[in-house]
């Protein structure tokens, strides 16, 4: 039968890499933080003696060591360790109450579990609250789903230090599958251009359609730019793993150079 292009199945494997690209960007806004957990793990810093139980224990020790004669020692380090001393997280009661007094158990461990308010039922009872709390923060703030926008402005995409390690790797490989699915569409079309035109049929000698004059430069223009951006893109990548620097100033490189790099896809593209 007759064919459209000069290479079928060459313009096939084309259009099956582009969507792989497109497939990437959208999995960009689905990537889990780093190490593939999607909520922080839960912690808490549960006092097992208050503040005033732990000053007595420093005055018993400071009595002992009077007698020891070492109350200098006991003074800068015990003394700074429980005067300096602080819950890690401030704790909040108004989940309290939801427990409620139907418990045996804490009926039987009233002194530990519902004079001290920060034991084990108050952490049974804000534990979910908290951890829901987390998943949402750490959602927004995680730096491992930090990217560098659409230009991959340097050197903050050539740098796992400044981007994330999923988020700005997947935008980086999705750029260099959308070229070579660029690459190898308008190769074939150059190629049909060249090897099935109608005989005799020369730009000069006949008027051609100004569309058809345009998608003919438009090709010859991605096969001068497009290899550009795919270096820049691969050069980015040896920055971020294997310790090259192309665009990192600090070791000598320039981050302006993958700008002039990029934009010289981007202007003929735009």
């Amino acid at each position: 039968g007759s064919k459209d292009v000069a290479f079928p199945r060459l313009n096939s494997i084309g259009f099956w890499i582009q969507p792989l690209g497109f497939i990437l960007v959208a999995k960009v806004a689905f990537l889990r933080p780093q190490y593939w957990h999607y909520y922080d793990k839960t912690s808490f810093f549960l006092p097992i003696a208050s503040k005033s139980v732990m000053s007595s224990m420093f005055a018993e020790l400071m009595n002992i060591a009077i007698a020891a004669d070492k109350a200098m020692f006991l003074a800068y380090f015990e003394g700074n360790m429980i005067f300096d001393w602080r819950p890690r997280k401030k704790l909040s009661f108004e989940g309290f109450k939801d427990a409620g007094f139907f418990n045996p158990l804490r009926l039987i461990f009233f002194q530990e579990n519902v004079a001290s308010a920060e034991g084990f039922w108050h952490l049974a009872s804000r534990v979910s609250d908290n951890r829901r709390r987390k998943v949402y923060f750490s959602k927004c703030s995680n730096r491992t789903l930090t990217t560098s926008g659409w230009t991959f402005i340097t050197p903050m995409s050539s740098s796992t230090k400044y981007t994330g390690t999923g988020a700005q790797d997947i935008l980086l490989l999705s750029v260099v599958l959308a070229g070579v699915s660029t690459t190898v569409s308008f190769t074939n079309l150059l190629v049909t251009r060249r090897t099935l035109v109608s005989p005799g049929l020369r730009s000069r000698r006949v008027l051609m359609p100004f569309v058809t004059i345009a998608v003919l430069l438009t090709l010859r223009m991605l096969a001068i730019v497009t290899p550009v951006l795919g270096a820049a893109v691969i050069m980015a990548f040896l920055d971020r793993y294997l310790q090259t620097a192309f665009f990192d100033f600090s070791y000598g490189g320039d981050p302006i150079l993958f700008q002039h790099l990029f934009w010289f896809f981007g202007h003929p593209e735009v």
